[in-house]
């Protein structure tokens, strides 16, 4: 498998103080696309269109609705998506998001 290079960021939930980790798949003139573990039992994982706010060292939605996609951003989505696929699968991915606090 090819080597893939995950980052962990923090993401504020959009009107809210919370902030929980989340993983960058790509990244294009200034957007970021998420993909944000899912924050309780009632909620599902997301994907999410964000920006950094470097004032509150955290990501936040971006309110956009286009985000553009290079073929070889989708190849390189693909295989962070099967990284973190195959950490779900093993169990690894609750660990990895363990343990660390922002506040």
């Amino acid at each position: 498998m090819k080597c893939c290079f995950v980052r962990k960021v923090p993401y504020r939930f959009p009107g809210t103080d919370r902030v929980v980790w989340s993983l960058i798949l790509a990244e294009r003139e200034g957007l970021t696309l998420l993909f944000v573990q899912k924050p309780d039992g009632h909620r599902s994982h997301s994907i999410v269109v964000a920006t950094a706010n470097v004032e509150q060292r955290a990501y936040e939605d971006a309110n956009a609705s286009n985000f553009p996609v290079e073929c070889e951003d989708l190849a390189d989505i693909g295989t962070k998506l099967n990284a973190i696929g195959d950490g779900l699968a093993h169990n690894e991915f609750k660990t990895f998001f363990q343990g660390e606090d922002f506040w």
